[in-house]
């Protein structure tokens, strides 16, 4: 992260068209692109000058954080990356040999309380700067820095939780897995030592998270065994909140499939049904309905039909309605009379754009009652199971019906 012979912004890179899909400001693009401009010409003026001749003791990184922020928001990441990594360079604490151990010790005190928030958030925004254009071995370096000060500096440390979330995520990136599973556990080992008085909602939230990738990168060392066990602390986690019942289903789909990939098979089919008896308080809604089709396809594998049959009725019952809710909402679309009305665009570009409206809307329907006919096709081997042919035959002639995609 040593920015000495780094590259140096120069006026001739802002000359660039600015994308206007991802120009992230509220103004006309125009004038970020001149005030980037303005503080750049203020950089390249103080640039080489002792810090005695600056207007204020810190100009020179203000002006330069400042210009990465415009150059952020004009999406041109990699150019307020060089911003950044300039700023750091004079934010950072300089080192002197001839200080006393007393003196050192009271500089970085000093610095400790009037530099560390202005170092961190230069590094978060560098961070961001650097995902942005997938620079994830550098985004490392970033985070690495700041998990460094964080024992001695107060913000630094406030921000320790996400960025040991962030290391996990770019060594995963990376493909180093195993330090990304010893960087997992270290996440754990911070979220879990907060006090319980202490505990913020988003302390649950990151907790339920970080066990999810825990036991992802388990599963990627071929240690699935662990990676279900970890997986059950997930489920639990997301039970305790009444408002992630989707979160909740999921976490217990891939608990239950880990178990009996595993050759714990009358675990998992122990699991969903706990899962199903808990769900009877809970409204089951749409999203649910391709987590209790697995629940269903994996009991009736698991030797346990009737269980299977619920789950397979629920998924029915839910497809049915995210069928229909899709075809309601295709219907109001054919109706309406008004998608000419935009006089800015030329009558072609509006009837192409009505056109690609309609082909997507027609498509989700499409999608929709495929999985219906899925949903009715499990339903229909679940009652074939139970020796229930009529309505077997039934699920599947109406599964039958439903156009193919």
């Amino acid at each position: 992260m040593d920015a000495k012979g780094a590259k140096l912004l120069q006026p001739a890179m802002l000359q660039r068209q600015v994308d206007p899909a991802r120009y992230r400001g509220l103004v006309r693009e125009d004038k970020p692109v001149r005030w980037a401009r303005e503080e750049l010409d203020k950089v390249v003026q103080m640039r080489g000058r002792p810090s005695t001749e600056w207007p204020t003791p810190t100009a020179l990184p203000d002006a330069l954080g400042r210009l990465a922020e415009l150059l952020a928001t004009l999406a041109w990441d990699d150019l307020a990356g060089l911003a950044r990594r300039e700023e750091l360079t004079y934010r950072r604490p300089k080192r002197s040999a001839t200080k006393s151990s007393k003196s050192a010790k009271s500089a970085k005190a000093s610095t400790s309380s009037s530099g560390d928030k202005r170092i961190v958030d230069a590094l978060v925004a560098l961070r961001e700067n650097l995902y942005d254009c997938r620079q994830y071995e550098e985004a490392l370096e970033a985070v690495e820095e700041l998990l460094r000060m964080a024992p001695a500096g107060r913000h630094a440390g406030a921000q320790a939780r996400e960025a040991r979330y962030w290391r996990t995520w770019f060594l995963t990136k990376l493909g180093r897995h195993q330090q990304a599973l010893e960087s997992v556990v270290d996440e754990l080992t911070g979220i879990r030592g907060r006090s319980r008085a202490a505990v913020r909602d988003e302390d649950e939230i990151a907790l339920a998270h970080a066990l999810a990738t825990h036991a992802d990168l388990l599963e990627k060392a071929g240690r699935v065994a662990e990676a279900a066990e970890v997986s059950a602390e997930v489920v639990e986690v997301w039970w305790r909140r009444g408002d992630a019942t989707v979160h909740f289903l999921d976490a217990v789909d891939l608990h239950s499939e880990r178990l009996a990939r595993s050759g714990q098979g009358e675990a998992a089919r122990v699991c969903i049904i706990e899962a199903m008896r808990r769900m009877r308080n809970r409204r089951c809604t749409m999203y649910q309905e391709n987590t209790w089709y697995n629940f269903g396809v994996r009991l009736l594998e698991l030797g346990a039909p009737e269980p299977a049959l619920a789950a397979a009725e629920q998924a029915v019952r839910l497809y049915r309605d995210s069928a229909d809710a899709h075809r309601g909402r295709h219907r109001e679309l054919e109706a309406e009379d008004d998608w000419d009305w935009d006089h800015r665009y030329s009558e072609a570009y509006l009837r192409e754009r009505r056109h690609k409206e309609l082909s997507s809307s027609l498509r989700e329907v499409r999608r929709a009652e495929q999985n219906l006919s899925d949903g009715l096709l499990a339903l229909s081997d679940c009652l074939r199971q139970l020796r229930r042919t009529g309505e077997a035959d039934a699920a599947r002639a109406e599964a039958a019906t439903l156009p193919a995609t």
